[in-house]
């Protein structure tokens, strides 16, 4: 794999519902004390929402989505058109502290290294519920209880640094996954990602370095009971759709720890709380046991997920950055 010596952000856009968030998502990339090459803002079919970003944001590149709707066809997009060497991905409701970029490039220099992400805090906008459980913060895009340092499976879409010249070799995301018009599934688009990729580069590894830090904003509409268990069963039926276009052992590898030991010790965690006077410890045990169960009916509702669907073709890019 080649030197990793420069960074493009790519941000990827589909509403002006998000619009003060994706300015400091822009603010926090300019305010780097590492800086990068070029940031890329990628509109999801939104000509009104392109011509505002192009008159408020000098010295950004805004582009349309040249591919299919959805955010895999916005990243792919942002891949084909990026220069950098290292491609940041961040979410247009996420922002990264200043030292963000100049710690995930620590991680490349041995060439073993696929991609970095980092903690991602939650940024509350509202008051969080007593009863949302550390868990299931994967609920809301943020690490969750439950996460080792060091090699994982898969990066957090919130915000994960990704080498260019690995699209070249095993293609883009997925277009069968990821997010369309903010509807919750499919995702699960960035995990099939790395699975493809560590199955193409065995011996190397993507990274979860928990000193960067990311804050993820987490609106009012995510802090009820409803948005809970929808996304929870959005998960299982994106977990099933990634089990029929991936292999089985990878897709689920991380979910089996998870399910047989960090869920187990949040319950009891949460009684345990509970039966030392917080009541909230109650409500976080039930919400893990409803979520976990929410999980399972919509991966069971997605098993009828056909095999051997569109894969995302490999980016032949030029030099340039532009597609071939």
């Amino acid at each position: 794999m080649s030197a990793c010596d420069s960074v493009s952000v790519i941000i990827c856009v589909h509403s002006d519902k998000r619009w003060d968030a994706i300015f400091e998502a822009v603010h926090s990339v300019r305010s780097q004390s590492r800086p990068v090459l070029e940031t890329l803002i990628v509109v999801d079919h939104n000509a009104e929402l392109e011509r505002r970003l192009e008159e408020s944001l000098p010295g950004v590149t805004v582009v349309p989505n040249s591919q299919d709707r959805g955010l895999s066809g916005a990243r792919n997009t942002g891949v084909a058109l990026a220069k950098g060497a290292l491609l940041l991905f961040l979410d247009d409701d996420a922002a990264l502290e200043p030292d963000w970029v100049r710690e995930a490039m620590k991680h490349f220099g041995s060439g073993k290294t696929m991609g970095v992400t980092s903690r991602i805090v939650p940024q509350w906008q509202g008051i969080r519920p007593f009863w949302f459980p550390d868990e299931f913060l994967w609920v809301v895009g943020c690490t969750y209880e439950g996460m080792r340092p060091g090699a994982v499976r898969n990066l957090i879409g919130a915000a994960m640094c990704v080498r260019r010249d690995l699209f070249s070799s095993v293609g883009g995301f997925n277009h069968r996954l990821g997010r369309s018009g903010g509807r919750l599934p499919m995702g699960c688009e960035e995990t099939e990602l790395c699975i493809r990729a560590g199955a193409a580069f065995p011996g190397s590894a993507f990274i979860f370095d928990a000193k960067p830090c990311a804050f993820h904003v987490v609106g009012d509409e995510r802090l009820t009971v409803g948005y809970f268990i929808r996304r929870c069963f959005a998960e299982g039926k994106s977990k099933a759709a990634l089990a029929a276009v991936a292999p089985p052992s990878a897709a689920l590898s991380t979910e089996r720890r998870y399910v047989l030991s960090v869920l187990p010790r949040g319950v009891l965690r949460g009684m345990s709380a509970f039966f030392h006077g917080d009541i909230g410890g109650l409500g976080r045990a039930s919400a893990i046991i409803g979520g976990f169960i929410a999980t399972l009916v919509g991966y069971l509702s997605g098993m009828g997920f056909r095999k051997g669907g569109r894969l995302a073709h490999p980016l032949v890019l030029r030099g340039s950055g532009e597609p071939r």
